[in-house]
C-alpha cells in the first residue's frame, strides 16, 4: 500500500490555516475587511468558503455521516436567509429547496438508526436514506452548491473577484482528490517508508479486541498477522478477525495477543505490516499459544455479550468450523475452562445501510479438567471478547479424565477424551437408558453388564427383546425364567380373577395359592443364583412370551421381591447384583399411561418402586432401558440418579430431562446424530451433563443401527403418533 493513503493531522490543520487565512486576504482585497458587513459579501467570502474549508480540513476528513449532513444542510439554509430579499427569488428557491432535501433526508435517516439493530419499515428508511444523504450532504459539495450560488446571485462572471474565487475554490477542492496532503505528509515524514501504514486505530474494546479503519486498499486476513501501535507507544502483534464496510470505508476488527513487536518506526495509533517489524512475524502456534490455546489449537471464536456461568455465547470466525457437542475451551484466569457447544444461530450487525453477518455459538460449560478425576465445574465465567479455541484440523485434544478400570461410554466430539466414570462402585445408585428405537441404549447396556460382570457383580438380566440370549450367549447366562406353562397357568387365574362374579372369592383363593407356591419357586432359584458358586453370574429372565400385561407385572414383583429379600436377609454377604430392565415401560409402567385402572395393578407398579428405592441400601442396583419417559413409572424413574439419554421427540420425555439437564442440553436431544447421547449422574466423572459419541464398531447391532437411522428420517412422523395422554 502507497503512503500516500496517510494525511498526518498537522498538515490538515495547516492546510485549514493557510486556506483561511486566504480567504481573509480576498476578503480585504476586493471589500475591505476581513469580515464583511454587506450580506452578499459576507455569503460568498465568510460563509461558503470558510465552511467548505472547515468541513473538508477538519470535520470530514474521513467520512461523512448522516448527523453531519443535517448540520451542514442546516448551516446552508441558514447561509441562504441572510440573502433572501437580495437574491433572485427563482434561483433562491432552487438552492433552499436543495438544503431543505438534504436536511429532510439526513434527519430521518437519524432519527430511524437508534440502535444497530433496527427492523421493519425503520430498516426500510435507514436503507433508502443513508447513502442520500452522507453524499448530497458532504461539505464539500453541499456549501460548494451554495458557494457557486451565491457567485450566481451578485456577481459577473466577468469580474475580477468572481475570477479570483473561483480560483480559489478550483484549487482547494482539487487538492484533496489529488492526494497532496498525503503527499505533504510524506515529506516531512520519511521515517515512513511506503507499504507500511495499514490503518488508524478507531476504539480498542476492553480488554483486547481493536477496531481498525483501514486504509486504501489494505488486506485484512487471518492467515497474516498484523502490528498495532497503541496510542501509548507499545507494539503487539494482533490476529485478525474480520472486517466489514462501514460508513463508506472497511473497519476491520483483530485480537490484540500479548506478544511484543519490536520497530523502528516512530508512530502511534496504527496498523502496521509485518515486514516493518524486526525478526518478522511469529507462527500461527507462536500466537494461539499467546492467546491461551496451547498446542494443537485453533482459534474458532470470541466471547460475546449473553454469556454465563453455565453457558457461554462466542462469535465464530468465518473460517472456524464448529459442530453440536464439539470441545472448545477459553481461559478464565488463570485455568482453562472447557466447553462443549450446544447450539448456533445467525446475527446481524446493522452499521447505517451495511450490515455484518455472523454466527453465534452456545457453547455449555464441563468446566476445568482435573486428571485422571474428570470436569469439576468452575465458579465463573471467561471475559468479554475472551479468545475461545477448538482442536486444530487433524488433531484432537488428548487428555485423561478417567481412571483405569473406569467404564468407558464414549469420547466427548472432536477430541480424544474418554467420557465414564466408577460404574461398578456407583451402580446401586440406578441408571437410566433413554432414548428411541435404534439408538444404540440396548448395545450400551450390553457393555455395561460385561464390565459389571467383570467386576464382580452378579447381573440379572429382565428381558421382553429375546436379544440378551443369543447376543450374551458367549457368557452361558443363567437360565433364571419359570416355564411356559407356569406363566400360562399364571395368565389363566389372573384372569378367572377378573373375570368372576361376585367379588371371585374362590379364584382369588386358587390364585393366592399358586402365587405362594410360585413365588417359593422363585425364590429357591434366586437363592441358587446370589447365594452359590453358578457356572456364570448372569442370569436371564425372559418374558417375551408372556402376553398378559398384568401377568408380566406379577412375575416381575415376585423376582424383584425374592431378590430384594435374599439381599436383606444376607445382608454382608450376599453378592452386589445389577438388575437390568429391557422395555421398563412394560414391567415398571406409569398407571395412567398403561390402562392399569384396576387398584392391584396399581398396586404392584407401586411395589417395584418401593423395591427400586429400597434395594440401594442392600447392594442391589437398577438398569432401566425405556423409549419414552412417559411410560415409565416416575417412581422408578426419579430414583435413578444416572441418566444417559440418546435421541428422544416426545414432549412428555423432554419435560422430564428438563429437570435433569440444563435447558441447552435438552434442545440438543432431538438433534443428536446417531451414537451420541448425553450422560449425567454421579459415577460419571462430570459434574456437569456432558454429551459424549460412541465409536462406530462392526460388531454392534446392524439392525439396531438401522432402526436408528428409519427413526432419525421418521422423526415428525414419531412425534405425531405419540400418545395424547402424554400431555397429562
Amino acid at each position: 500500500m502507497s503512503e500516500k493513503n496517510r494525511t498526518a493531522p498537522w498538515v490538515r490543520v495547516a492546510i485549514m490555516l493557510l486556506a483561511t487565512t486566504s480567504v481573509a486576504l480576498l476578503s480585504v482585497r476586493f471589500t475591505g475587511s476581513v469580515l464583511p458587513e454587506d450580506p452578499r459579501t459576507a455569503m460568498v467570502f465568510q460563509n461558503a468558503l470558510l465552511l467548505i474549508v472547515l468541513g473538508s480540513a477538519l470535520l470530514e476528513h474521513h467520512y461523512t455521516k448522516p448527523a453531519d449532513s443535517v448540520v451542514n444542510s442546516l448551516m446552508g439554509f441558514l447561509t441562504l436567509l441572510t440573502v433572501y430579499s437580495v437574491a433572485p427569488t427563482g434561483a433562491w428557491w432552487a438552492v433552499s429547496t436543495y438544503c431543505i432535501l438534504v436536511f429532510a433526508i439526513s434527519t430521518a435517516c437519524v432519527a430511524v438508526s437508534t440502535n444497530s439493530n433496527i427492523t421493519g419499515w425503520r430498516k426500510w428508511i435507514a436503507t433508502h436514506t443513508y447513502r442520500p444523504s452522507v453524499v448530497l450532504g458532504r461539505a464539500r459539495i453541499l456549501f460548494t452548491v451554495v458557494f457557486i450560488a451565491g457567485l450566481w446571485f451578485f456577481y459577473s462572471i466577468q469580474e475580477p473577484v468572481t475570477i479570483a474565487l473561483v480560483l480559489f475554490w478550483g484549487v482547494f477542492v482539487a487538492i484533496w482528490p489529488l492526494h497532496v496532503p498525503e503527499i505533504i505528509t510524506s515529506w516531512f515524514d520519511r521515517r515512513l517508508p511506503s507499504a507500511q501504514i495499514l490503518g488508524e486505530i478507531v476504539r480498542i474494546d476492553s480488554p483486547n479486541i481493536l477496531r481498525v479503519a483501514l486504509e486504501g486498499d489494505a488486506t485484512w486476513s487471518s492467515e497474516d498477522p498484523r502490528v498495532c501501535v497503541m496510542p501509548s507507544g507499545g507494539s503487539y502483534w494482533v490476529q485478525p478477525l474480520y472486517s466489514q464496510f462501514q460508513d463508506g470505508r472497511l473497519l476491520a476488527t483483530g485480537l490484540v495477543t500479548a506478544l511484543k513487536a519490536e520497530h523502528t518506526q516512530h508512530v502511534r495509533n496504527c496498523i502496521l505490516c509485518p515486514e516493518d517489524v524486526s525478526g518478522g512475524p511469529p507462527s500461527a502456534d507462536s500466537i494461539t499459544q499467546a492467546l491461551g490455546g496451547g498446542e494443537n489449537a485453533c482459534m474458532v471464536g470470541f466471547v460475546v455479550e449473553g454469556s454465563s456461568i453455565g453457558a457461554i455465547r462466542f462469535e465464530k470466525l468465518q473460517q472456524a468450523e464448529c459442530s453440536d457437542g464439539m470441545l472448545v475451551w477459553a481461559e478464565v484466569g488463570e485455568e482453562r475452562v472447557y466447553y462443549q457447544i450446544a447450539a448456533g444461530e445467525t446475527r446481524e450487525e446493522s452499521f447505517s445501510s451495511d450490515k455484518h453477518g455472523y454466527q453465534v455459538a452456545t457453547a455449555v460449560q464441563l468446566g476445568t479438567l482435573m486428571t485422571n478425576e474428570g470436569f469439576r465445574k468452575h465458579e465463573w465465567l471467561p471475559t468479554m471478547n475472551t479468545p475461545v479455541f477448538g482442536s486444530a484440523p487433524g488433531c484432537s485434544v488428548n487428555a485423561s479424565a478417567v481412571r483405569d478400570g473406569d467404564f468407558i461410554l464414549g469420547t466427548i466430539p472432536k477430541s480424544c477424551i474418554d467420557v465414564g466414570g466408577d460404574f461398578s462402585a456407583g451402580f446401586n445408585y440406578h441408571t437410566a437408558l433413554l432414548g428411541v428405537t435404534g439408538s444404540g441404549k440396548t448395545e450400551l447396556a450390553f457393555d455395561m453388564i460385561r464390565h459389571a460382570l467383570d467386576n464382580g457383580i452378579r447381573v440379572v438380566c429382565i428381558d421382553l427383546t429375546a436379544k440378551y440370549q443369543d447376543r450374551l450367549s458367549d457368557l452361558k447366562p443363567v437360565d433364571l425364567s419359570i416355564n411356559e406353562a407356569t406363566a400360562t397357568d399364571l395368565g389363566q387365574k389372573l384372569f378367572d380373577v377378573e373375570t368372576g362374579k361376585f367379588g371371585a372369592p374362590d379364584e382369588k383363593k386358587a390364585l393366592n395359592k399358586f402365587a405362594s407356591t410360585l413365588r417359593d419357586q422363585i425364590a429357591s432359584t434366586v437363592g441358587q443364583f446370589l447365594g452359590e458358586k453358578p457356572e456364570s453370574h448372569l442370569g436371564l429372565i425372559r418374558l417375551e412370551e408372556i402376553s398378559n400385561t398384568k401377568a408380566t407385572l406379577w412375575i416381575t414383583e415376585l423376582y424383584m421381591t425374592c431378590l430384594l429379600r435374599y439381599a436383606r436377609e444376607n445382608a454382608g454377604t450376599c453378592p452386589p447384583t445389577l438388575i437390568v430392565v429391557e422395555e421398563a415401560h412394560t414391567v415398571m409402567p406409569e398407571a395412567n399411561t398403561m390402562g392399569l385402572g384396576d387398584y392391584d395393578s396399581r398396586g404392584l407398579v407401586g411395589k417395584i418402586a418401593q423395591i427400586a428405592l429400597q434395594g440401594r441400601k442392600y447392594g442391589v442396583g437398577l438398569l432401566i432401558l425405556a423409549q419414552r419417559t412417559a411410560t415409565v413409572s416416575k417412581s422408578v424413574l426419579t430414583q435413578c440418579n444416572t441418566i444417559i439419554s440418546f435421541t428422544c421427540y416426545d414432549d412428555t420425555s423432554l419435560g422430564f430431562l428438563r429437570n435433569i439437564y440444563s435447558p441447552e442440553h435438552v434442545d440438543m436431544i432431538p438433534d443428536l446424530p446417531p451414537l451420541n447421547a448425553i450422560a449425567f449422574g454421579p459415577w460419571i466423572r462430570s459434574d456437569r451433563p456432558i454429551v459424549f459419541e460412541i465409536p462406530y464398531d462392526d460388531d454392534k447391532d446392524v439392525d439396531d443401527r438401522l432402526g436408528y437411522l428409519a427413526t432419525e428420517d421418521q422423526s415428525e412422523e414419531a412425534v405425531a403418533m405419540i400418545d395424547p395422554q402424554d400431555e397429562n
